[in-house]
């Protein structure tokens, strides 16, 4: 389903950024949810992100945006705060981390259609900071791009092979089970982020992630 974009109420408060997106106030579209394999990872807001934690993440509305995320198939809401980007897959308007998830029954789905409500809009501010693995919060100095994460490292030394034709240095990283696959670094986060959209173009959606 491709996002469309519905008359709101006038009290809702108009939205502006990236083309006017959702610029009533309420869209419509496919929801998604993520977990696990991000835990630990810092968000577009510079939050670390727990998946048991209410929160979602939109490709426009400015970072500490509220609103109301309604699952169609059962009528269930969940009012989350936006603190990351994405989903960078057509169609899809929201991704819930999986507490959110819970809330509207979409755990098992996985993508559900959804009407989402802007309630408040957000200052759009990132931190200025993040919290390494041990808790610890540090400056970023610089950037990576995380393209991916496999229970099989097989198949993530496939990804580090394609990447390596296009980005520069991918390396792989073992974390808590998983082979992380990253590339850069960049200077600067804008740098990052730009290189993490142009993964759209081999379906792929990755995360913008502190170099340690």
């Amino acid at each position: 389903m491709a996002s469309a974009l519905v008359p709101a109420c006038s009290s809702r408060p108009a939205v502006r950024g990236a083309g006017d997106l959702a610029g009533d106030g309420v869209e419509r579209g496919l929801a998604s949810w993520y977990g696990a394999d991000f835990a630990g990872l810092p968000t577009a807001s510079g939050e670390i992100f727990e998946p048991g934690r209410i929160s979602a993440a939109h490709r426009a509305l400015p970072l500490g945006t509220v609103v109301d995320v309604t699952n169609e198939k059962n009528g269930r809401t969940v009012r989350v705060r936006i603190n990351d980007r994405g989903p960078f897959i057509a169609g899809r308007i929201v991704d819930l981390s999986r507490a959110a998830a819970e809330e509207i029954g979409s755990v098992t789905d996985g993508v559900v259609p959804v009407t989402l409500t802007v309630v408040s809009l957000g200052s759009g501010r990132r931190t200025a900071t993040v919290r390494n693995q041990r808790g610890e919060t540090v400056a970023a100095t610089s950037w990576a791009v995380q393209a991916g994460a496999f229970a099989s490292e097989e198949n993530a030394a496939r990804l580090k092979t394609r990447l390596a034709e296009r980005y520069p240095r991918p390396w792989l990283e073992p974390f808590d089970g998983l082979t992380r696959v990253k590339f850069g670094p960049y200077a600067s986060r804008d740098e990052a982020e730009a290189a993490r959209d142009t993964l759209a173009d081999l379906g792929l959606a990755g995360i913008v992630v502190p170099n340690r």
